[in-house]
């Protein structure tokens, strides 16, 4: 096999398949592996690479034929990043999908990374094809809060870790992989540190850096307000942090809202924030976050109520030029083909303004409710 194993996961998750391509391949192997009761269960003459395909794009092909089916061959193993996201994924189902009807079923080893398997609800973490291959549960997967009670520096490493001995066909030799592990991991942790001084200046910066933290988020109009335009039932601001989406809902304009119990990682740093309502133009920006402090977003109307446009004829069907159109008082008249536009401010704007269109020698219309926005039609009768 080209590969030790492939990797199949969801774009959203793609922070977790990067992150554990990486450490996998740079994971090297001892020469010699013992389990548990201190038995040699592996021997090589010199220490083994493994070696990780993941896809770095987005898949266009239309099957997996024009695909990725010669990598998912060359594999050893399927390793599937599982989340809701995954679950959602028709490709990851594809995927596995193939690796089942190549008759390696026993070669596939989920790697939870959120969401509960099984569950059948909006956390269900499984991919339908994995539920159907392994309706009993009884597959041999890795799931990172299985070490919850661990240290976060823990947590994901025993999860590594616990992977590899599954890939190199020796679980018995977990216990045994970690100790070696972790030796090496404190033994690059210890060369790095430079005295008691420097560890505890910088247990201190960690901490600071991880305690949670709040922002206000306030809104802020910046186009002329007008009674006569309709509230928005709601306005949205999201913030997303590391590909996870944090919604707020404000009530009205100049209304502040918090976020409360951000992660500390994300203070001081930039990310991305979005703003949708009916009736104002969309905001997708980067700003910057501070502890207790405040971010304005600046928002405006659109132009929903901001155009009124149309054709003027006679009688016969003709256009009808020089007609004077007026639109709350607001004056144009019409082209020679019989056009015209009223570009309304957003301060005079109405959804459904008064409108009067006269010309000599013709009866003058009234519109006392005409929506904005439309193109329409208005016949003129002769006097």
């Amino acid at each position: 096999m080209k590969y030790t194993a492939f990797i199949s996961y969801n774009s959203k998750d793609d922070r977790w398949a990067r992150w554990l391509q990486r450490k996998l391949e740079a994971y090297s192997l001892p020469v010699v592996i013992r389990n548990e009761m201190d038995e040699v269960v592996r021997r090589d003459e010199e220490s083994k690479k493994l070696r990780v395909f993941r896809y770095r794009a987005d898949l266009n092909t239309i099957s997996l034929n024009e695909g990725l089916a010669k990598e998912l061959d060359e594999a050893r193993w399927l390793i599937v990043i599982c989340s809701p996201n995954s679950a959602k994924s028709a490709w990851v189902g594809k995927e596995i999908q193939h690796f089942l009807d190549t008759g390696r079923r026993d070669r596939i080893l989920p790697f939870i990374i959120g969401g509960t398997s099984y569950s059948g609800g909006e956390d269900e973490c499984l991919n339908p094809v994995l539920k159907a291959a392994f309706p009993k549960g009884d597959i041999l997967g890795v799931n990172i809060d299985d070490y919850g009670d661990d240290p976060r520096i823990y947590r994901k490493r025993k999860a590594l870790v616990r992977t590899v001995s599954i890939l190199v066909e020796v679980p018995d030799a977990y216990s045994y992989l970690w100790n070696r592990y972790r030796l090496r991991f404190w033994e690059g942790v210890a060369l790095k540190a430079v005295g008691m001084m420097a560890v505890l200046a910088l247990l201190g910066w960690a901490w600071h850096h991880n305690a949670e933290f709040d922002t206000r988020i306030r809104l802020k109009e910046t186009t002329p307000q007008n009674k006569d335009l309709p509230a928005p039932d709601s306005l949205k601001v999201m913030l997303t942090l590391d590909n996870e989406e944090r919604p707020l809902v404000l009530k009205e304009t100049g209304e502040t809202a918090s976020y409360k119990n951000l992660p500390g990682r994300f203070a001081d740093q930039t990310v991305r924030l979005t703003f949708y309502a009916d009736g104002y133009e969309s905001v997708d920006t980067m700003v910057m976050l501070e502890r207790d402090g405040e971010v304005v977003v600046n928002i405006r109307r659109d132009d929903t109520y901001g155009v009124l446009a149309g054709s003027i004829l006679d009688e016969d069907g003709q256009p009808l030029g020089g007609a004077t159109v007026d639109v709350e008082g607001l004056m144009t008249t019409s082209m020679p083909d019989g056009t015209f536009e009223v570009n309304i401010p957003i301060e005079r704007q109405k959804p459904y303004p008064h409108v009067r269109i006269s010309k000599q020698g013709f009866q003058t219309e009234e519109f006392p409710q005409q929506s904005v926005g439309k193109d329409w039609t208005v016949v003129m009768i002769k006097n």
